[in-house]
């Protein structure tokens, strides 16, 4: 059985991941920060003017939970408005996509299975 691992966000290092612009991330749990295998869970800061540009993730469920702003999403041409305490599901392969609407976003994003187990 395994042991537990306590992640503080202030000894990560945000960075701003491929195909996003003006994004901070912080891998929170992921193969690289605790060795998970079949999840991936990242904060995200979007800035006015950054997105996570349109992508696909052939088999993994994504989603979006918004702490804090308001995020535009699109799943396959679809647009939603995603405020705080509001989240949306994405399944396998669809091409999706988030932006801040006015000011930041404060958005938690996971998927499963992780992305370099769906590309």
């Amino acid at each position: 059985m395994g042991k537990g691992k306590h992640i503080k966000l202030a000894e990560l290092q945000p960075a701003c991941l491929p195909g996003h612009v003006k994004t901070e991330s912080y891998e929170i749990i992921n193969k690289n920060t605790v060795g998970a295998n079949h999840i991936e869970f990242f904060l995200s800061e979007m800035y006015p003017g950054g997105e996570a540009e349109e992508s696909v993730h052939p088999i993994s469920e994504h989603g979006y939970f918004m702490i804090s702003g308001v995020g535009e999403a699109t799943v396959e041409g679809e647009k939603f408005t995603i405020h705080p305490n509001e989240c949306l599901y994405i399944p396998p392969g669809a091409r999706h996509g988030i932006k801040p609407i006015g000011g930041p976003i404060r958005v938690i994003v996971f998927m499963a299975p992780p992305r370099e187990e769906s590309q």
